[in-house]
């Protein structure tokens, strides 16, 4: 197992642009727009959640069985396979991987209990199927396993390390990386309340709805996850707000001072003494002086922020029918994070899960009336011999 990310599978074999993406997609985009096939994303992201939950899986074993999924769908697509299949043998998989085994009966059980909820009768109940549905993920995954996450990432951001030690990624378990940190030399720390950096963690939770797994380094989701924190987490934006007020007096009591500086000087010709008077160094200069200090494009990073914001955006207009989502929807709540954010517009765009299963089940349909009926098949010619019988 690689403890170094810049010479893993994970950084060699699976990070893609945009282009390849949308390339190894061609397949589904015959029968699904854009938009919806990233709504499918989202769904069986919290499908995946949903069923580790039932599985008492950790968040770092849920989010190892949603890349799993994401990296299979680079090389099949949802018209040919049974996504929820797939979903239930990613979480079996990654249970495994990450030393927390689940036993297959258990999981095919609470698979069947989960997905019988969105009107999935047809998962399997023999247990011999999901270990075969095995041997096609890891042939798919080419056995590329370790998958680096952005949780320790963000504790040695935040200096947190020795706390947030159950979150170790695969194979830095309880060590720290021999190389240097990939982000900057590594000696700056972001103090930041308990609070905020729990949204970033909820942050890097809600990114694996995305395709942003599949498009950057880890360390560079902890980053955007932790500026999206900043900006979002109450008291954290409340000081900053101080900052900016508080500078702003600053500077016109210093305009007001070197005004009347100037003026004693001129009347009296003597030289002025400026009062230099010694402040702690405010909250936003320090987040600014370590993000200059990370040694990374900010304008990547921005644009991240923009896809973890859309991904959002994407989120709010899919809805599973509960109390629990009408209620957000009323108190004009985003899911996920539920604070910080205000969606915009009236929100008249609502699409049901159960219409996402729906379509995946006429993708298939679709594609499989297009194998029997190919556009490029050749009538047959009349055989007058058969037209006897």
């Amino acid at each position: 197992m690689a403890t170094n990310f810049w010479e893993s599978s994970h950084y060699t074999n699976w990070l893609f642009d945009e282009a390849t993406i949308r390339q190894a997609r061609a397949d589904d985009l015959q029968y699904a727009s854009q938009e919806e096939l990233a709504l499918i994303g989202i769904y069986f992201a919290n499908l995946i959640s949903k069923l580790g939950k039932r599985l008492t899986l950790r968040q770092q074993v849920i989010a190892t069985a949603t890349v799993y999924f994401r990296r299979f769908y680079l090389k099949s697509s949802y018209c040919e396979t049974d996504p929820f299949f797939v979903a239930a043998t990613c979480c079996y998989v990654a249970a495994k991987t990450e030393e927390t085994p689940v036993h297959l009966k258990t999981v095919v059980q609470e698979a069947r209990s989960v997905f019988s909820n969105y009107g999935i009768k047809t998962f399997p109940t023999d247990n011999s199927k999901l270990a075969e549905m095995e041997f096609y993920l890891l042939e798919d995954l080419e056995f590329h396993l370790v998958v680096f996450h952005p949780y320790r990432s963000l504790a040695a951001l935040c200096g947190r390390l020795g706390v947030l030690d159950t979150v170790a990624e695969a194979g830095e378990v309880g060590a720290e990386p021999d190389e240097e940190r990939f982000w900057g030399t590594g000696e700056g720390k972001l103090n930041l309340d308990d609070g905020c950096v729990q949204m970033a963690w909820f942050v890097i939770n809600d990114s694996f709805r995305g395709d942003l797994c599949l498009q950057y380094p880890p360390y560079l989701i902890a980053i955007a996850s932790l500026y999206m924190a900043v900006l979002l987490h109450g008291n954290t934006r409340a000081k900053l707000s101080e900052t900016f007020e508080d500078t702003s007096n600053s500077q016109a009591q210093q305009h007001r001072h070197r005004t009347r500086s100037t003026t004693a000087a001129a009347s009296s010709n003597t030289n002025a003494t400026n009062i230099v008077t010694a402040h702690h160094v405010p909250i936003r200069d320090q987040i600014l002086d370590f993000l200059a200090g990370l040694n990374v494009s900010l304008e990547l990073i921005a644009k991240i922020v923009q896809q973890i914001l859309s991904v959002y955006a994407l989120w709010d207009t899919l809805s599973d029918g509960s109390e629990q989502d009408a209620t957000r929807r009323a108190n004009r709540e985003v899911p996920g994070l539920k604070t910080g954010l205000t969606p915009h517009g009236n929100r008249r765009k609502v699409i049901h899960e159960k219409d996402l299963v729906t379509l995946i089940l006429s993708m298939k349909e679709r594609r499989d009336q297009d194998l029997l009926h190919p556009p490029e098949g050749k009538p047959l010619d009349n055989n007058r011999l058969m037209e006897r019988f």
